[in-house]
């Protein structure tokens, strides 16, 4: 049975894009191959150090954690897919418990979301600026589009470094789909020194490029930081 390395499994509501308000079971998983201007869980970016725990053992708990009101399994991580043979045998399992699966991903990997996409009820992927990431992803995450198609739910985080040709070739990428997914505009926290939040011109601005071309925009901020919930 494949072991994972866990950072943490709480229960708490979703914080962003459209199932904001939902009660979710958090299940973090450690270990990120990139170093976003904005990430905002660091501790889970090394899988070293973090618990090894099997596919029952993590289900067991997130059964427990669940109880009987909640329904939905946010994976997330850092990146959860850099962990997919773990993720093959575990949500098959939880789908059989009854449970939505909501995957929280960097859109990075699309020959690893391939082998689990049949278990995924809403797959919410991060599209990764040049200007946050250092890298160039854009032919990783139009494959991995493909593969998600209409259980995507697309986001990209807006800094105050991002620019608007960034954003004109977010929208371009969406755009090339026969049905765009939705795509949620996210308004960086401020993580000083290392993510500024944009100015209100920017926002506007982003909106503007996004609306033009994409049937489904939202400007949307981390809810659960307004909160203050986990």
């Amino acid at each position: 049975m494949k072991e994972g390395f866990v950072s943490e499994i709480f229960e708490s509501v979703q914080g962003e894009g459209p199932y904001a308000g939902e009660r979710q079971v958090f299940l973090r998983l450690a270990g990120c191959p990139l170093r976003c201007n904005y990430c905002d869980t660091p501790g889970s970016l090394v899988a070293k150090g973090h618990e090894r725990a099997t596919v029952d053992d993590i289900h067991r708990r997130v059964v427990k954690v669940a109880g009987q009101r909640v329904k939905t399994v946010s994976v997330t991580g850092g990146e959860p897919l850099t962990q997919h043979r773990l993720l093959v045998e575990l949500l098959p399992k939880l789908r059989r418990s009854g449970f939505r699966i909501h995957l929280e991903t960097a859109g990075i990997y699309p020959e690893r979301l391939s082998e689990i996409i049949d278990f995924c009820d809403v797959v919410s992927m991060d599209i990764k600026l040049p200007s946050a990431t250092g890298k160039q992803l854009w032919t990783e995450h139009r494959k991995f589009l493909a593969v998600a198609g209409d259980k995507t739910v697309a986001k990209v985080v807006l800094e105050k470094r991002s620019t608007g040709a960034e954003i004109s070739a977010v929208v371009k990428l969406l755009a090339e789909r026969k049905t765009p997914p939705l795509l949620v505009i996210q308004p960086a926290t401020p993580i000083p020194p290392r993510a500024e939040a944009p100015s209100a011109d920017q926002v506007a601005d982003a909106y503007e490029r996004a609306n033009a071309r994409l049937e489904r925009v939202l400007v949307m901020p981390q809810q659960h930081k307004i909160w203050n919930v986990p």
